[in-house]
């Protein structure tokens, strides 16, 4: 698993910057929907605005987070640097878990808000 996020930030390590730009867009479209005119505050735009805000944290967390090469356990390393090396993968491996199901909610987050989508549009 840290090997496959470890290939994916370095594949988004290029596009950093458009991560940043989405959350700045959808942080600003949430402002909007907040302090904006009262049509603007639809539930749908609200829930759009975050959706977007939360793909771009999903974003930088994994370009961020597993972009550094991965730690390598040395078998003639002393005891304490074996330790350290796994306390360092352990942690990669907690964090890779929790952007794991951060993934899972920000798909079912969009899935709900094409529905929203949808639906607003058909009525």
């Amino acid at each position: 698993m840290l090997d496959f996020y470890h290939r994916l930030a370095l594949r988004l390590w290029p596009v950093r910057w458009l991560f940043w730009l989405l959350g700045g867009c959808g942080a600003a479209a949430f402002a909007a929907t907040l302090f904006g005119p009262t049509q603007w505050r639809v539930e749908v735009y609200n829930v759009s605005a975050m959706t977007t805000l939360l793909w771009a944290v999903l974003g930088i967390a994994v370009s961020y987070g597993f972009a550094a090469p991965l730690p390598e356990r040395k078998p003639g390393a002393g005891a304490g640097a074996r330790l350290w090396t796994g306390l360092q993968r352990g942690f990669l491996m907690l964090f890779a878990l929790f952007v794991t199901g951060f993934a899972l909610a920000v798909v079912f987050a969009t899935l709900r808000t094409g529905g929203m989508l949808l639906q607003a549009a058909g009525s």
